[in-house]
């Protein structure tokens, strides 16, 4: 009988909630300042959008978007590449390198850009990438007088510092920090992604007030779709393909099962952004919350992935232990109310049944038709399950050449 090692699975969750939220800052390699055509095709443009981070998740799906839409976009991150965004986004864009958790002011790719582009101005800034105050404040520092517009990805993990005094799904006007200082500080340092992403959002309207620039703040929950670089839902389908040869049960922490929770879909987001771009100005300086329609609790998700599966001899372990494993959701407070920015922008999301399927699709055909743009999430996803679902890694590779036929080249390192 094999005996598996005791994992601390609250330092697991933490691990990947930390991931989840740095999976954008990651890689190495990056692109020139603009060659001098690329800078004169720019000042033809009238719709210029510049983009902090956009080689993420939800990035590149935004960057696609605005590219078919005839946007010139100009990427602005550490340089990293993933899944098969290196010749989905890479060739079609102008990337400055910046590690934004320094100032802006040693970036000088985006100096030496601003510089030489003395005239031109950008209909929106999309900020992927600021999660702390002085992040905003280096923005407008440096782009300022060139800032029309200035569109900031937020979260839902905002409200988890406020104080919510109703038990309805949370709206936008909860995200109100406590008048008492010291249990505001309590609750930042509990949630400090959570604070330091309102101190973003506080940061953005105090500068959108001095300079008269437009704003707008989308919260969004836990992010769905394909391409998603913290492997959570692909590990969730993982879990239940590869079950015979996992020791880790299947199972929903007891305090999860009947609650339900919002998630919002990878397109979506570069939906809404795109419509808020192409608005009014009557829709800006708001937050709006984003999210599914359909809230499905953490059991509902796993029964419906056994249900796509054909899996129907396994009981879902109800977990009552403290630290019991749950990848989904990263926030306590629960399901957020989208209601508005339906109404104000009129907008409906892609429903709950249509992007389940997709995103399955997505993650089953990784395995099953492999490509080399993939191989490092598939190396990653790899480790995950051999390092926190198994005491015998080779039993990992078994299951995954039983059932999708895959086999990892010995070369390849794990």
């Amino acid at each position: 009988m094999i005996t598996m090692p005791e994992i601390n699975w609250g330092m697991f969750n933490s691990i990947l909630l930390v991931c989840m939220y740095m999976s954008s800052e990651i890689d190495k390699v990056c692109s020139n300042v603009p060659d001098r055509g690329a800078r004169e095709n720019l000042q033809e443009t009238k719709r210029n959008i510049l983009i902090f981070g956009g080689n993420g998740f939800m990035g590149s799906a935004t960057v696609e978007k605005l590219l078919r839409n005839n946007y010139n976009v100009v990427i602005v991150n550490r340089g990293n590449w993933y899944w098969d965004s290196a010749t989905t986004v890479k060739p079609f864009v102008k990337q400055l390198k910046c590690d934004r958790m320094q100032s802006l002011q040693r970036c000088s790719d985006l100096q030496n850009f601003v510089w030489e582009e003395e005239s031109i101005k950008f209909d929106a800034i999309i900020d992927f990438s600021a999660y702390q105050g002085f992040q905003i404040t280096d923005a407008f520092d440096m782009l300022g007088s060139r800032i029309k517009r200035y569109i900031y990805i937020s979260s839902d993990s905002v409200y988890e510092v406020c104080n919510k005094t109703h038990s309805e799904l949370t709206r936008e006007e909860d995200a109100v920090r406590p008048h008492d200082l010291d249990v505001q500080q309590k609750l930042n340092s509990q949630e400090s992604y959570g604070h330091g992403k309102l101190e973003a959002e506080e940061e953005l309207q105090r500068q959108c007030a001095k300079t008269g620039v437009l704003y707008i703040t989308l919260r969004l929950p836990d992010v769905v779709g394909p391409r998603d670089n913290t492997r959570r839902w692909w590990l969730y389908q993982l879990w239940i393909q590869l079950r015979g040869y996992l020791e880790r049960p299947i199972s929903v922490p007891d305090n999860l099962w009947d609650r339900p929770l919002s998630f919002v879909y990878a397109d979506d987001v570069a939906d809404v952004v795109l419509k808020c771009i192409e608005s009014d100005d009557k829709i800006y300086n708001q937050a709006y919350n984003l999210a599914f329609v359909e809230k499905p609790t953490l059991s509902e998700f796993i029964h419906q992935l056994l249900q796509e599966f054909g899996v129907h001899d396994i009981e879902i372990k109800r977990d009552f232990s403290p630290d019991a494993l749950h990848l989904y959701p990263s926030v306590k407070l629960g399901p957020i109310d989208a209601s508005k920015v339906r109404r104000v922008l009129d907008w409906q999301p892609t429903s709950w049944k249509q992007a389940f399927s997709k995103t399955v699709k997505f993650y089953e055909d990784v395995f099953k038709t492999p490509l080399p743009e993939f191989s490092q999430a598939q190396k990653d996803v790899i480790r995950i399950l051999q390092v926190h679902f198994t005491s015998s890694p080779f039993r990992v590779l078994e299951g995954l050449k039983d059932k999708y036929g895959f086999q990892l080249e010995i070369r390849d390192e794990l």
